[in-house]
């Protein structure tokens, strides 16, 4: 196909308008905020009594899923893109927009999803355009003030995932039968694998293979080797090794991974991915000791605690490989995550909500009691099915939104009541890169839709939260609060360490001391603290939707 963008130039195929980032000519990259030492050591995630800390402070995660954001940075801007722009602009524009509405976190994929977006092209062999659009959307994650939570690897899609992993192997069977789900979103269906004994023939062979991938030694090297390539990579743009960028909160092993224990040749599947657990979540902490490691999984009990398999949301979850409870006593795994997907688990529409409240709550229990202490929560996926025909102004209100309101209602309760748990994350951000594409599909929230207020709403709820308390003095850090002159309409932040020192003082300092006002103001909801002067001055996350008024002298020079 002949693919023309407003430029002009044309491509025979879309595979040759990928590109990689292309970067405007004017683009500069951010230079690195001036911090001091205390600010470096403190600006990596930590769990610190049953919650997320940074900057010696609560955190919470308000954030969103878009496994794509890779893929669309490698779009040309001559691809009939939305709006004549690079795959790399709408990145930008799009992650701009979500720290404008208060979104702190965004959860992606350390890889792609087809080989239309080349990444890793072989067993340690990869492709320029996909690790420098990487590259790039951390550096613009970076720019707004945005964390983001990397997956190594995909239980579903085929290419860069689990069952191409087991294909490369040398050490696992050769296959004989082709894979009938390259493409899979989740879990295979009747229809995917077909009927009658051909059918279920396909269905126990690909469940048998699926499952080498937690033993297999070659799928383990291939798995080893990679997280060693990304945890070593050295930012092409901004020059940061992953391992001491702090714009990475966290490492998924694996995203919602199966290891399906009711095929008799899988009976040991929850050994198996036990001990996988165990492994790599130990290889990756002797390889980075500054960020936090989790699983990605649903959260599905299993026959370590009988008493919890009441909270499935079936019979066929604790058939999966997972066990919520031991997965997580695991020394390595820092937080525990819990996904949601009641209609793809066939729940009753009215059951929804109720059960969504019981899901997290019982999961919350669990995870403030385990054997090897406690570990907050993190409600890492969650939305509301609608098909096509859904997809109006009317349904999205009547259907999605009332599933995002109590959603975040029950993350709020569970926050002011100091349970464990570190925030939510929404699947997914709908993000157009082609014109004429809606990239919503069943799951997708786009910019327009009533339910972005309600997830603003929520975001400003979890800013409002996190920015309330100062860093811990003994921390020896700042409290910076946004000043204004009205005057000149110059927006600054200003340092005043005394909010701090009175927030957490046991006597009430002098009624009329600056520091003592702040920190009253602080607790009675009436102003925002901020650990650093860069954190103050990003725009939207920080202390005014448009950022710091840069002044004239310090203003980047652009390039030619």
């Amino acid at each position: 196909m002949k693919v023309t963008g407003k430029s002009g130039k044309k491509y025979e195929t879309l595979e040759a308008a990928i590109t990689g980032p292309e970067l405007s000519k004017d683009f500069v990259p951010i230079a690195d905020e001036e911090v001091t030492k205390e600010e470096q050591k403190e600006s990596f995630l930590k769990v610190t009594d049953k919650s997320f800390e940074r900057f010696c402070r609560p955190y919470y995660t308000a954030g969103f899923n878009a496994y794509e954001l890779v893929e669309a940075a490698m779009v040309s801007r001559r691809a009939e893109t939305v709006g004549d722009r690079s795959g790399a602009q709408i990145v930008d524009d799009t992650l701009r927009s979500a720290a404008a509405r208060g979104i702190n976190t965004v959860r992606m994929w350390a890889h792609t999803t087809t080989a239309l977006y080349p990444f890793q092209v072989a067993p340690g062999k990869y492709d320029e355009r996909g690790l420098k659009s990487l590259d790039f959307v951390l550096e613009t994650a970076r720019k707004y003030g945005l964390q983001v939570i990397l997956s190594f690897i995909d239980n579903w899609k085929y290419y860069n995932g689990v069952d191409q992993y087991v294909d490369w192997s040398s050490t696992a069977p050769n296959r004989t039968l082709a894979s009938p789900f390259k493409d899979l979103v989740g879990d295979p269906t009747a229809a995917i694998y077909g009927t009658g004994p051909a059918g279920e023939e396909l269905k126990r062979y690909e469940t048998e293979r699926h499952a080498l991938f937690f033993s297999d030694p070659d799928a383990k090297k291939f798995y080893k080797n990679h997280v060693a390539f990304l945890v070593n990579r050295n930012n092409s743009i901004n020059g940061r090794v992953y391992r001491d960028d702090p714009t990475i909160i966290a490492w998924n092993l694996i995203n919602e991974p199966r290891c399906e224990s009711w095929l008799a040749s899988n009976k040991d599947c929850n050994k198996r991915f036990q001990n996988w657990l165990a492994e790599m979540s130990t290889h990756v902490r002797s390889l980075d000791p500054n960020h936090l490691i989790t699983i990605g999984s649903e959260g599905f009990y299993g026959d370590s605690t009988p008493q919890l398999m009441q909270y499935n949301p079936q019979a066929w979850a604790r058939e999966l490989g997972q066990d919520f409870v031991m997965n997580t006593n695991l020394p390595n795994i820092d937080f525990a995550t819990v996904h949601a997907w009641p209609d793809n688990w066939m729940l009753p529409q009215d059951k929804i909500p109720a059960f969504l409240d019981k899901w997290v709550q019982s999961h919350m229990t669990a995870g403030a009691n385990l054997s090897s202490g406690s570990k907050p929560i993190m409600f890492e996926e969650f939305g509301k099915k609608l098909n096509a025909d859904q997809q109006t102004e009317w349904m999205i209100q009547q259907l999605r939104d009332p599933i995002y309101q109590s959603t975040y209602a029950s993350v709020e309760k569970a926050i002011d009541g100091k349970q464990p748990i570190a925030g939510s994350l929404f699947w997914k951000l709908a993000i157009p890169v082609f014109d004429g594409q809606d990239a919503r599909g069943p799951y997708g929230v786009d910019d327009s839709d009533s339910t972005m207020a309600v997830i603003q709403d929520h975001s400003e709820f979890m800013k409002r939260k996190m920015n309330s308390v100062p860093p811990r003095p003994e921390c020896n850090l700042g409290a910076w609060f946004g000043t204004l002159d009205q005057a000149s309409g110059e927006r600054n932040c200003a340092n005043v360490p005394a909010a701090a020192t009175a927030y957490f003082a046991k006597a009430p300092a002098k009624a009329d001391d600056i520091g003592s006002k702040l920190a009253d103001d602080l607790k009675a909801g009436k102003a925002l603290v901020f650990p650093t002067k860069a954190a103050c001055c990003k725009p939207g996350t920080g202390a005014f939707p448009e950022g710091c008024t840069t002044p004239p002298a310090k203003k980047l020079r652009r390039s030619a």
